[in-house]
């Protein structure tokens, strides 16, 4: 999943050439109909991206996250999604800049094809795809996003916790939603922890040495297509992307490995993150070789910032409980990732 997803926009004001390439569907879902399967709201979609694309032949099925819904259709031989963001997420992301990372990828070759575009969403090709089947892939694919210079178009300072310090001005003393109030309370005291929290997080990863670099942020499997024929992997939804220590990119992926039932049984063991970082750091650089001690640092680079990544996305289901209209147990869900947090914390740290 993030982060970074309210920095401050710094795109250039025109709007990208190669953005308004993606056909544009004058289309706005109905939030209401994000909340149940999509029998109610895939034909009226699908009847105004056929004006545009080939008729899709079957839905496959609906996907419900915690901030977003999708469809998952076949279109000619192509499995696609049609993602729909939920209600209050503009709150959290900017996207203005999220079209401008297309436009940064899309010029480094990073980008897979849109199909096209709606008012509140995206649609994208697809392809199931397991961790643990395709590693090495998604370790030298996230070594080439580190590499994008976008320097000319953003500037390429980290503003990690900077986000972290707006997202928690945005947690309300007390939810709009009874239940959600009621929920929370029960959770205990924990989500209403201060900022010392963050600036004792941040003084602390301030020591790591972590390049800044071009970050996806929430490389998880739901945003991770494979191309069988060209063996070739891509990242999708852009949404996220900035510049961050590179530490949040590797941490968070390994987070993402428990899902949103945070099955931290899940979490990689150390031989299969020395393997993924292997590979990270031949990609990296192909000029020297890599030692056992390159990867032993970087190991302890990732656990140390898979810390921002469950601190921060605590943090961002709190703001999600306030702003999302989707029946998801955001408070439940943020109480997995403090604990976490809390949990790991003097042992990343003593890394």
């Amino acid at each position: 999943m993030v982060m970074d997803k309210r920095a401050p926009s710094q795109a250039v004001d025109r709007v990208p050439t190669a953005f308004n390439q993606v056909p544009l569907l004058d289309y706005t879902m109905d939030h209401a109909d994000i909340m149940v399967p999509p029998l109610s709201h895939t034909p009226c979609l699908l009847s105004n991206l056929t004006r545009y694309l080939l008729p899709f032949s079957l839905v496959l099925g609906w996907m419900r996250y915690a901030h977003w819904s999708v469809v998952k259709c076949v279109w000619g031989t192509e499995t696609i999604l049609i993602r729909t963001y939920g209600k209050g997420t503009d709150a959290l992301i900017d996207r203005n800049q999220e079209m401008m990372n297309f436009v940064i990828l899309s010029r480094s070759g990073l980008s897979p094809k849109v199909h096209g575009r709606f008012h509140n969403g995206f649609i994208y090709g697809y392809v199931d795809l397991k961790h643990d089947e395709k590693y090495p892939l998604i370790a030298r694919h996230m070594a080439r996003w580190h590499k994008v210079d976008a320097s000319d178009i953003i500037e390429p300072t980290s503003h990690l916790f900077k986000t972290y310090y707006e997202w928690l001005d945005l947690i309300p003393e007390k939810f709009t939603n009874p239940s959600v109030d009621a929920t929370a309370a029960e959770r205990g005291g924990i989500f209403f922890f201060t900022a010392s929290v963050l600036e004792n997080l941040e003084a602390e990863l301030s020591k790591v040495d972590s390049p800044v670099v071009f970050c996806h942020g929430d490389v998880n499997p739901m945003n991770i297509i494979y191309d069988a024929e060209s063996g070739k992997i891509d990242f999708i939804d852009y949404e996220y992307g900035f510049y961050r220590p590179r530490g949040f990119d590797l941490g968070n992926h390994f987070c993402e490995h428990t899902g949103f039932d945070c099955e931290w049984e899940l979490y990689p063991n150390p031989e299969f993150q020395r393997k993924f970082l292997r590979e990270y750091l031949e990609a990296c650089d192909t000029s020297k070789p890599v030692t056992e001690e390159d990867v032993s640092r970087a190991c302890a680079e990732a656990n140390k910032f898979s810390l921002a990544s469950n601190l921060g996305w605590g943090i961002w289901g709190l703001v999600q409980a306030e702003l999302s209209d989707l029946e998801f147990d955001y408070p439940g869900y943020s109480k997995m990732r403090f604990d976490e947090y809390f949990r790991r914390k003097k042992a990343y740290l003593a890394m």
